[in-house]
């Protein structure tokens, strides 16, 4: 695996139903409006209150980050209407060979299967684009949701 900027594909990645984009100026209200559900701040590192200016911040940080190849962060968007249901980032660690997963999802569109649709398809392309050897996630043993996610995707618990 190359240490230089990641290449993710221009139109995203998609199953027909969701979306993995990257983001544009255009998302920031919405990521804003998103991230007011204080269960968002719950089981991530999202700031809470989060502001007009995290926005900011988090979209010039990643556009950075993804350059350097260290992370890749995306909206999960619905795929016919390109309205925001998430987010999902992949950390890098080209010396191990690995990628660490991580997500959220709009309070609306929670119980979906929007979570699982954009870990599969973020893990796939990690795995056969990247050529990681491995992709995994973290999760609070309490985050309910997420444990099911996690097994729905196949990933196994450690």
């Amino acid at each position: 695996m190359s240490t230089g900027p990641i290449e993710f594909p221009i139109e995203g990645l998609s199953d027909g139903s969701v979306r993995l984009r990257l983001i544009a100026e255009a998302d920031l209200a919405a990521i804003v409006a998103a991230c007011q559900d204080p269960e968002i701040a719950r089981w991530t590192h999202v700031p809470d209150p989060y502001t007009d200016a995290d926005a900011r911040h988090w979209s010039d940080e990643q556009d950075r980050l993804r350059r350097e190849g260290s992370e890749l962060h995306l909206l999960v968007v619905e795929d016919d209407t390109d309205r925001l249901l998430g987010a999902i980032g992949l950390t890098v660690d080209a010396g191990e060979g690995r990628g660490v997963l991580g997500y959220w999802v709009a309070a609306e569109a929670r119980g979906s299967g929007v979570a699982s649709r954009a870990v599969r398809l973020l893990a796939s392309w990690a795995l056969d684009e990247l050529e990681l050897g491995r992709v995994q996630l973290n999760v609070e043993p309490e985050n309910e949701a997420s444990l099911r996610v996690a097994e729905s995707t196949g990933f196994t618990r450690e």
